[in-house]
């Protein structure tokens, strides 16, 4: 076999009595996701696998008119989301939107420029939709400008009032978006936070057909990732265009219909985004480039979609073209490889101009491993120090992992400790890897209460990793009497909650194989784990030694010794 120094190197794998690991998320994960490439969509799509049909149309409750509401819109009592209802029910609803497109456009380009222009083109929203927050925010400006304080208090109530229907309609998640119409009322729901956005994409889930995802931060802070519902809108255009295909497309521009584009019987949320992406919505851009990312083959494609959005200084175009060009890079011979590098960088330098704390983690790591040259690993420390400042997790967790090692730093314990419960205040997997920080003898820990609590939390979530933990305090009699019994089952519960997660099941697969205890081995529930997770020869395990390493050893474990040398032969 493969000497245990090695398999540690490679695939963090559990020897006999010892849990030699690192968070998924840390120094180990972040040196094998720059030595090895990264997936696009893994940025920010988080599960969004490409341009969908919609969703389910939730139940609406009948809501009266727009206009008996608009007549009642001083009344505190008025319901503002069967306001926006009652606008998306009227049957001028498209024409207005594009006015409200259009006009709102000027407001954002002009809030803080222009004052004096606000007073009309804020009138003419609040006209159209009396519901917009930008257009009260524009005249709230205007007649502060112009010291008419009890205009401006009027219109300061109503952007009171809006921002807080919206901000007790959601929180902002991606799985409770906040509810708007238009994206430039996102926008404006930003901006009347104070915070400035730094880029856009247009996302989607199983449940909410087209969501809109802003990245936005204060003038001194970290970025904020914050998701909006814009589904209303576009179910309603949807159901429009079924009934007339005349129907104005909110695009900007001249008005344009479907049947003006012949793509009325066809017409859906990829028709939709498309049209938004030509009309130079670089939201929508950014969704078009990455998906043609994710297929593999349309790179010329990707790139030009997701070029167009960054010139409009949209920094989530900047990080998606700065992964792109790594994955090329990384599939490149070496020769050529150093051009897609160099653009990698610039884009990744663009994103952390405008605040982006994932970027400097990733070019962190890429300048730690010397992939810009020996010259640049300060820079990465640096990049991974101002990440950790603004509460990046992968940051701080990969700071730990560093003092931990004595990597780049001086080894320092209790710096690395610190680091890791920093991490696990901000995320549930930064506790797990605290708990493995704790649990290997080399770092000389007294495994505690809090992490013990943490992992039994984790475990009964049914989080893989918490189970490994488990499996292992059992096993070593860490803090717990041992018990083989109870590590087999622990060992034996996490790769059947993650039977397709190569590391957990390398990790339990190889414990239950070699180890001397009766009542823990287990070795051919061990192969069965194994042949499951390495049958796609072009898997990423399948590829990596210390895996096949493992699988070897389980067939050596159930007596096929020419299949485990031809396995073995492979890790060599």
């Amino acid at each position: 076999m493969l000497c245990q120094q090695n398999r540690l190197a490679s695939a963090r794998a559990f020897p006999a009595q010892a849990l030699e690991t690192r968070p998924s998320h840390g120094w180990t994960a972040l040196a094998a996701r720059v030595s090895h490439g990264l997936v696009l969509l893994a940025i920010a799509l988080g599960g969004c696998a490409g341009i969908m049909g919609p969703g389910e149309r939730p139940v609406e409750d009948a809501v009266p008119p727009y206009d008996e509401l608009l007549a009642q819109v001083e009344d505190p009592q008025v319901d503002l989301a069967a306001l926006r209802r009652a606008f998306l029910a009227r049957d001028d609803f498209d024409e207005r939107l594009k006015t409200l497109l259009d006009l709102e456009a000027q407001v954002l380009a002009t809030l803080d420029q222009r004052p004096l222009r606000l007073g009309a083109v804020g009138s003419a929203i609040v006209d159209v939709y009396h519901g917009s927050l930008t257009g009260h925010l524009a005249l709230a400006k205007f007649y502060d400008h112009v010291d008419a304080p009890d205009r401006a208090a009027y219109h300061e109530r109503w952007v009171a009032r809006i921002r807080q229907d919206i901000a007790l309609s959601g929180d902002g998640s991606r799985t409770n978006p906040y509810p708007v119409l238009l994206a430039s009322q996102a926008r404006a729901f930003l901006t009347a936070d104070g915070l400035a956005t730094m880029g856009a994409a247009y996302e989607q889930s199983q449940t909410r057909p087209f969501m809109l995802w802003l990245a936005a931060r204060p003038e001194d802070g970290t970025i904020q990732h914050v998701r909006f519902d814009l589904g209303q809108t576009y179910q309603a255009f949807e159901q429009a265009v079924l009934d007339d295909p005349e129907t104005v497309l909110p695009v900007p521009g001249p008005p344009l219909t479907c049947a003006a584009m012949r793509m009325c019987e066809s017409f859906n949320t990829y028709a939709f985004v498309h049209l938004l992406g030509r009309g130079q919505d670089s939201a929508a851009q950014v969704l078009i480039g990455r998906t043609l990312a994710g297929m593999g083959n349309r790179f010329d494609d990707a790139t030009e979609w997701l070029r167009q959005a960054a010139r409009a200084d949209n920094a989530i175009a900047n990080a998606a073209l700065g992964e792109l060009y790594l994955a090329v890079a990384y599939r490149t011979a070496q020769s050529s490889a150093r051009v897609w590098f160099d653009r990698a960088e610039r884009h990744l330098l663009l994103a952390i101009s405008a605040g982006f704390d994932n970027a400097m983690v990733q070019l962190g790591g890429l300048y730690l491993v010397g992939r810009y040259g020996q010259d640049k690993i300060e820079t990465g420390l640096t990049l991974l120090r101002e990440a950790a400042d603004l509460s990046n997790v992968d940051a701080l967790v990969a700071l730990a992992d560093l003092h931990a090692a004595g990597s780049f730093v001086a080894r320092n314990l209790d710096a690395a400790e610190a680091y890791y419960l920093r991490a696990a205040e901000l995320d549930d997997d930064a506790k797990i890897a605290y708990a493995r920080f704790l649990i290997q003898p080399t770092y000389e820990r007294t495994f505690n209460d809090r992490a013990f609590e943490w992992v039994q939390a984790a475990s009964a979530q049914d989080n893989a990793q918490g189970m490994l933990l488990l499996a292992q305090l059992h096993h070593t009699g860490t803090y717990v009497p041992q018990n083989s019994r109870q590590a087999r089952t622990w060992f034996k519960r996490a790769v059947k909650v993650a039977p397709d997660d190569a590391f957990v099941v390398n990790q339990a697969a190889w414990t239950l194989t070699v180890t001397q205890l009766r009542k823990l081995r287990d070795p051919r529930f061990a192969l069965k784990a194994m042949d499951r997770v390495m049958a796609d020869e072009e898997s990423a395990a399948r590829k990596t030694p210390a895996y096949l390493d493992t699988w070897a050893a389980t067939y050596a474990a159930n007596g096929d010794f020419e299949r485990a040398i031809a396995i073995q032969q492979e890790a060599i």
